[in-house]
């Protein structure tokens, strides 16, 4: 027979389940209810940069959340500055991060305080993009050939190349270059791919790598040109532009541009967010007056599925690592 006190506390338990759901599945319900800050871990105007700057455009625009979202640049350590300073921000969905290769690239180079798997959220991945090899319209150079033969002739370090960042993606094309041409062209990196076209129209580098969207002004005004790009096969937009691969050098640069945020994002922010990316790539602004001027490919990309490609990729740019003597955590 159950006591009166026992009918208390089960009615009081009772009572807490209850309220508990009150408190809880509004609190969800409600999300977000105030600004949403979007952490950009590289300076103004490189490619990363550009592509927050037009998800939160796309979003103003359609009024797909019903809060106010702004970009914040954190530059500095390739990345790890914004990055490390946005994990260690409240796992509450009002702080997310510009992820990319970087997240498992500065982890093995020694140079990131976090695990890449435990500390980041993997929300959408939403392009993917190459590198173009370019020089000035001063230059000399109006091949790729010219540069590397250049390079031969002025040997170590002779000529520069400008970069984003020591270990990014670009740099290991420009080793891989290095290699495959028998040259030693000196990379030097910078902060974003805006202060790498500043100082290559400057004239302080001789060339530079760069995304097609940080670019793709400066080419068509003719202040740059494109000597070969790392990819696969040739870019539509850019059709007269070899490949590395045309020209003897297996060198394919291929980069991602995702959303993420701090590890253990609760799963219904997660949940939320990708559905919000996913009308923003679906829009005509986002497919036409972005992917496609860009020059980039739609990498869309969620759930296990993206958390298994991070995990591989990080795989295969240890090994990578591993050879070029360049890899610090074992």
């Amino acid at each position: 027979m159950r006591t009166s006190r026992g009918r208390v506390r089960w009615a009081s338990l009772a009572v807490a389940a209850v309220v508990s759901s009150v408190v809880t599945a509004p609190a969800a319900a409600q999300y977000p209810n105030r600004p949403v800050e979007l952490v950009v871990p590289y300076a103004p105007g490189g490619g990363t940069d550009i592509m927050y700057r037009q998800i939160v455009k796309v979003i103003e625009q359609h009024k797909l959340i019903p809060v106010a979202m702004t970009v914040v640049n954190r530059s500095g350590g390739s990345g790890v500055v914004g990055k490390s300073y946005a994990i260690n921000k409240p796992k509450d969905g009002y702080t997310l991060v510009a992820v990319d290769q970087g997240n498992g690239q500065q982890e093995l180079l020694g140079n990131a305080p976090w695990d890449f798997r435990k500390d980041f959220t993997y929300i959408a991945r939403m392009v993917t993009d190459v590198n173009l090899l370019i020089v000035r319209k001063e230059s000399p150079f109006k091949t790729a050939e010219e540069l590397l033969a250049a390079a031969r002739s002025k040997g170590k370090g002779g000529l520069s190349v400008g970069g984003t960042g020591s270990g990014g993606v670009d740099h290991i094309a420009n080793i891989s270059l290095n290699r495959a041409a028998k040259v030693d062209l000196n990379y030097v990196p910078f902060k974003s791919g805006g202060e790498v076209m500043t100082n290559l129209l400057g004239g302080h580098t001789d060339a530079a790598w760069a995304n097609p969207n940080e670019c793709i002004g400066q080419l068509e005004s003719g202040q740059v040109r494109a000597l070969a790009v790392a990819a696969e096969q040739r870019l539509k937009l850019l059709a007269q532009v070899p490949t590395m691969r045309e020209l003897g050098f297996n060198v394919v640069s291929t980069q991602w541009r995702a959303v993420g945020a701090g590890g253990n994002l609760p799963k219904p922010i997660v949940e939320y967010w990708v559905g919000v990316l996913d009308k923003v790539r679906k829009t005509e602004e986002w497919r036409k007056g972005y992917l496609e001027k860009s020059v980039l490919e739609d990498g869309w990309l969620t759930g296990d599925a993206f958390v298994k490609f991070v995990a591989e990729e990080y795989e295969t740019y240890k090994a990578v690592f591993a050879e070029l003597g360049m890899l610090k955590k074992k």
